[in-house]
C-alpha cells in the first residue's frame, strides 16, 4: 500500500512537472513569432487553463501537505507573475479626475446585429452607444445599408448617434463603402485612412483627432480573424459539455488548418501597425479594436511596444471580451501612450454582438 502510494505520488508530481514546462512556455508565448513557431502561438492560447490546472495542483499538494511540489508550483507562478497580471489583473474601482479626462469605447458591433433601429424598436447595439457618454467611439465590423425600408442606414445611425458631431468610416473594400471600421468622436477628426497591409476583409485604420488643441492619433483595428464558422464554434463548444475522440479529432483538423494561417497573418499585421505607432508625432496615442489575439500574443506584444494596456492598468479579472460558444478570450483592446492615464477600464457584459464592449476613462497629461 505504501509502495502505490509512492508510486501515485510520483506520477502526479511527473504529471506537475509537464504542466508546468507548458505553462512557462505558455506564459512567454508572446516573445516568439508565429512564424519561428506556431506551437507556441497554439500554447499561448492554453494559458488560462494551464493556469487553472497547476493552481489544482497546488491546492492539492497543500492539502497533502507535500511541500516540495507545492514550493514548486508557487515558485513557477513567481517566475510567471508578469503574464499572470496581465491576463489577470485586479484593479478595485478608484474615483476618476473631472478635469482633462474623456471616455473612450471599443466595440465590436457584429455588424449592428443586422437589425434596424426605430423608435418603436430601437437597436441594442447603438442605444447602448448612445447611453455610453463616450468621447471616442471605436467600432468594428461597422455596416450599415446605402438606402432601403426597414435597414439601418447611415442617416438613421448618424441621427441616433448625433451627440457625435464628427465621424470617419474607413472601408477596406471598395465595393462596399458602407462597412469597416468606424470613429465617430466629440472631437474634430482631422485626418483617416486605411494603414496598407494584406488582408482579406479586415483592417486598421489611422486617424488624427484634435483633442482640446492637442495631436491625438487614434488607430482603430479589426485584425484577421480565424475565420471559425459557426459550425466550428458548435463543435468546439459539445466537445467542452461531452468530450469524445472522434469529435477531438475532427476538430483538431479544422483549427490546425484555420488558426495557424491567421497567426502568421497577423504577425504581418501588428508589425505594420506597430511602424504606424512608431512613427506617429502626436501628443496622445490611441489603439483599439479588435486584435483577435490574446494578451499572450505575439501581435499583441508587437502592437503594444511601449504603450500602455489599459485594461492591465486599471482592469479586473480575465476581461473576455468574446462572449460566444465558450470561447472566453479578451481579445478587445485599449493601448494608449504613457502620456495618458487609465482608470476603471471595464468591459460590459451586454450579450447584443458576439463581443462585449471595453471602455475606460483616460486622464490626458499636460
Amino acid at each position: 500500500m505504501k509502495s502505490l502510494r509512492i508510486l501515485l505520488r510520483y506520477l502526479f508530481m511527473a504529471a506537475n512537472i509537464l504542466l508546468l514546462i507548458l505553462f512557462l512556455l505558455a506564459a512567454f508565448s508572446d516573445k516568439v513569432s508565429p512564424e519561428k513557431s506556431l506551437f507556441m502561438a497554439y500554447l499561448g492560447l492554453g494559458f488560462p487553463i494551464l493556469f487553472i490546472l497547476n493552481l489544482f495542483y497546488a491546492l492539492y499538494w497543500l492539502f497533502t501537505r507535500d511541500w516540495k511540489p507545492l514550493l514548486m508550483v508557487l515558485a513557477c507562478f513567481l517566475i510567471c507573475w508578469g503574464p499572470i497580471t496581465r491576463y489577470f489583473p485586479f484593479h478595485n474601482k478608484t474615483e476618476v479626475p473631472r478635469e482633462n479626462t474623456i471616455k473612450v469605447l471599443s466595440y465590436n458591433v457584429m455588424n449592428f446585429a443586422g437589425k434596424p433601429h426605430t423608435t418603436e424598436s430601437p437597436n441594442r447595439i447603438i442605444e447602448y452607444i448612445a447611453q455610453s457618454d463616450a468621447d471616442i467611439v471605436c467600432l468594428q465590423e461597422y455596416n450599415v445599408a446605402a438606402s432601403g425600408k426597414n435597414r439601418l442606414t447611415a442617416d438613421i445611425l448618424h441621427k441616433a448617434l448625433a451627440m457625435y458631431p464628427y465621424r470617419a468610416v474607413v472601408a477596406f473594400n471598395k465595393q462596399r463603402p458602407n462597412t469597416g471600421n468606424a470613429l465617430f468622436s466629440k472631437y474634430p477628426i482631422r485626418r483617416s485612412r486605411p494603414i496598407d497591409y494584406e488582408s482579406d476583409n479586415n483592417g486598421s485604420a489611422y486617424h488624427e483627432l484634435d483633442v482640446n488643441g492637442k495631436k491625438m492619433v487614434v488607430i482603430n483595428n479589426h485584425l484577421e480573424s480565424f475565420k471559425l464558422t459557426q459550425k466550428d464554434k458548435s463543435q468546439y463548444s459539445g466537445l467542452i459539455k461531452s468530450f469524445d475522440t472522434e469529435k477531438l479529432n475532427e476538430i483538431r483538423g479544422t483549427f490546425s488548418r484555420k488558426l495557424g494561417p491567421a497567426f502568421l497573418q497577423r504577425a504581418q499585421q501588428a508589425r505594420k501597425i506597430a511602424e504606424e505607432i512608431e512613427k506617429a508625432e502626436a501628443d496622445y496615442i490611441l489603439v483599439c479594436g479588435d486584435f483577435n489575439d490574446t494578451p499572450l500574443s505575439y501581435a499583441h506584444r508587437i502592437i503594444q511596444g511601449n504603450l500602455k494596456d489599459a485594461f492591465v492598468a486599471s482592469g479586473r479579472g480575465m476581461g473576455s471580451t468574446y462572449n460566444q460558444n465558450f470561447f472566453l478570450f479578451r481579445i478587445d483592446n485599449i493601448l494608449h501612450s504613457p502620456t495618458m492615464t487609465s482608470y476603471n477600464c471595464t468591459v460590459d457584459h451586454v450579450k447584443y454582438s458576439d463581443h462585449y464592449p471595453i471602455w475606460c476613462y483616460l486622464e490626458l497629461g499636460e
